[in-house]
């Protein structure tokens, strides 16, 4: 294989990856399997193309360890489940044990981080988008009926001291979001629990054998947002300790108070 041909093919396979993964939250979902092959298909061209490359100036197994380990890097931070303070800087973590996990993502994957009264906190949190469709109260997010508050892995909450949200105390470390939407309020569940998919099938007795508590809280009304997202807003009560997580999406949004527990 000529120099010219393996240049070639790298810029071809790397502009192919690129592409896929900046342009996945626009594909229908009935494209997201065929999208992804093609991925890998362009991931291991570029892998044999870098293997070639470095072969030609290292031997081969140092050559080969190397282009395992930069395949292996990204899986490996974002398998890993560290204690809070590293997990602030690694990416959201991803829950490999679920074929999904493995493929590209019309709901991209989103994290927000935030400080509560000095309690560093992240949030990550699949990104659906309405496309058209009613969800929130329509047959893809019904009311009454249990959400996994986003896409994909659970939407999940690492705080690196003790919270308390909407009047659930939330220990240090991981916890999960899931909640049950209404037309004006919405119940907010938190649980330990967070290897599981996502979805809502898979929220079971061990899930729920596992939650922190539950609350109630009510909606408002907005202007329309197509995407899924959460911010964080001062508190509504003037509160210097706290700090509301606002779900927006569509017309509704839903102010979930944080703060951080006296010590």
């Amino acid at each position: 294989m000529t120099g010219n041909r393996v240049r070639r093919r790298v810029i071809l396979a790397g502009a192919l990856l690129l592409a896929g993964t900046l342009f996945s939250p626009l594909l229908p979902p009935a494209l997201i399997l065929p999208a992804s092959l093609l991925w890998y298909l362009a991931l291991a061209v570029l892998a044999h193309a870098a293997y070639r490359i470095l072969r030609a100036r290292l031997a081969p197994r140092v050559a080969l360890a190397l282009v395992a380990l930069a395949i292996a890097l990204p899986l490996g931070l974002t398998a890993l489940r560290p204690a809070p303070t590293p997990a602030l800087l690694l990416p959201c973590p991803r829950n490999y044990g679920w074929l999904p996990a493995w493929l590209l993502r019309s709901s991209p994957l989103a994290s927000l981080r935030f400080e509560v009264a000095g309690v560093r906190a992240r949030l990550c949190y699949g990104r659906p988008a309405a496309r058209g469709r009613r969800m929130l109260g329509g047959s893809r997010v019904p009311f009454g009926r249990l959400w996994r508050t986003g896409a994909n892995e659970p939407t999940t909450l690492i705080a690196t001291d003790t919270l308390e949200l909407a009047g659930i105390v939330v220990p240090p470390g991981r916890t999960a979001l899931y909640t049950i939407p209404g037309p004006e309020s919405w119940e907010v569940i938190l649980t330990a629990a967070t290897s599981q998919w996502g979805i809502e099938s898979e929220y079971r007795a061990e899930v729920r054998a596992r939650e922190r508590g539950r609350a109630i809280l009510r909606s408002e009304h907005g202007d329309f947002v197509e995407r899924l997202r959460f911010e964080v807003e001062p508190d509504a009560g003037g509160k210097s300790a706290a700090v509301d997580l606002v779900l927006a999406w569509e017309t509704t949004r839903l102010r979930i108070p944080l703060r951080r527990l006296s010590r």
